[in-house]
């Protein structure tokens, strides 16, 4: 008996095998679309909670100086800005994006010429109450944001 493969065979072994390759390929795009997506994310969660420990360091800093708690945290109600190396807030500047260094930190710091823009930008508020600082640190990019918010409490 002869066992060779017919023309309906091998066209239809050809039109699976071409489905199969160009289900493939149309899933590229979109994976490299969502791992973009997902790294835009993560960098953005990470800034927000940046940002709460920023505002963390400042009240325990507080804390240590035997200050009152919220220091320097009450002039912040309508939107703050500030630095991993910065000491006091500035206001919130919508068209000022955060710009990252040669050694990979965060920071608005337009002077040094190794700096690069980012797609991100961070608005921190503090809402002040009796032994209470609500912090909402939201991260924006892009049309899309991330908002990290926590009550940091009066611990003395």
């Amino acid at each position: 008996m002869n066992r060779a493969f017919t023309l309906i065979e091998i066209i239809v072994a050809i039109f699976v095998m071409t489905v199969g390759i160009v289900g493939v390929y149309a899933l590229v795009p979109k994976i490299i679309s969502i791992t973009s997506a997902n790294t835009n994310s993560f960098t953005a969660s990470q800034l927000a909670r940046e940002g709460i420990e920023l505002i963390r360091n400042i009240r325990d800093t507080n804390w240590l100086e035997e200050d009152s708690f919220n220091d320097g945290l009450t002039t912040c109600s309508g939107g703050c800005e500030i630095d991993y190396d910065d000491s006091e807030f500035t206001a919130y500047d919508v068209g000022r994006y955060l710009r990252i260094n040669a050694n990979g930190f965060y920071n608005y710091d337009p002077v040094s010429g190794t700096n690069s823009e980012t797609k991100f930008k961070r608005k921190i508020t503090i809402t002040p109450d009796t032994d209470i600082l609500n912090v909402k640190v939201e991260v924006s990019w892009a049309g899309d944001s991330f908002v990290v918010e926590e009550n940091l409490y009066n611990w003395q």
